[in-house]
């Protein structure tokens, strides 16, 4: 199975790194091997399912962990690429291992992959959302989108990625201190 197109491009934009896209291809060489295996005979078949029967768990808890697919393991490396620069343009958003803060970073991708590009624009929106608990009166509650900015952020997809300064303007009116700090 070739390593998709689209990871060559991460590289040459620097959303993922040579080691990253060393793993790729050596993911995808595992896949051609995998493929090319020779056909096994019923006879080994049931015995490799026995073991595997007895393997199952171990096995199940393994395979969650393992992207399924090249593209996944691409979709993987954008996500942590992401929010590792997010993060280290904003490092008072604390650890990539906080999952409210992943989980929040999530939502943004998957609304507006072009705001989560850019690591000024998704730290900034990252701050707002995680300095707004469901509780208030509790910093562990979970993080809370803001209606209205959740919607600036899907018209700014809507409209494509020139509408990235719009964002860029409604957090000058939402977090002024951010945008001042920026200066």
């Amino acid at each position: 199975m070739p390593v998709p197109a689209e990871a060559y491009e991460l590289f040459a934009s620097g959303e993922i790194s040579s080691e990253e896209l060393l793993e790729l291809e050596k993911f995808a060489e595992s896949l051609d091997k995998t493929a090319a295996a020779p056909p096994m005979s019923a006879r080994q078949m049931m015995a490799g399912l026995g073991g595997l029967t007895l393997a199952a768990p171990a096995l199940a808890y393994v395979g969650s962990k393992v992207p399924k697919t090249l593209q996944g393991a691409v979709n993987s490396m954008r996500f942590e690429g992401g929010l590792r620069k997010a993060l280290e343009v904003n490092p008072q958003l604390g650890s990539a291992d906080d999952p409210n803060l992943r989980m929040a970073y999530k939502t943004i991708q998957t609304t507006n992959p072009e705001y989560a590009k850019d690591p000024l624009i998704a730290g900034t929106i990252l701050d707002m959302v995680m300095n707004n608990r469901m509780d208030p009166n509790d910093p562990s509650s979970a993080p809370r989108f803001e209606p209205t900015l959740l919607s600036e952020i899907q018209k700014g997809m809507a409209k494509g990625p020139d509408a990235t300064s719009a964002i860029a303007g409604e957090t000058a009116k939402v977090a002024p201190h951010m945008m001042r700090a920026l200066e």
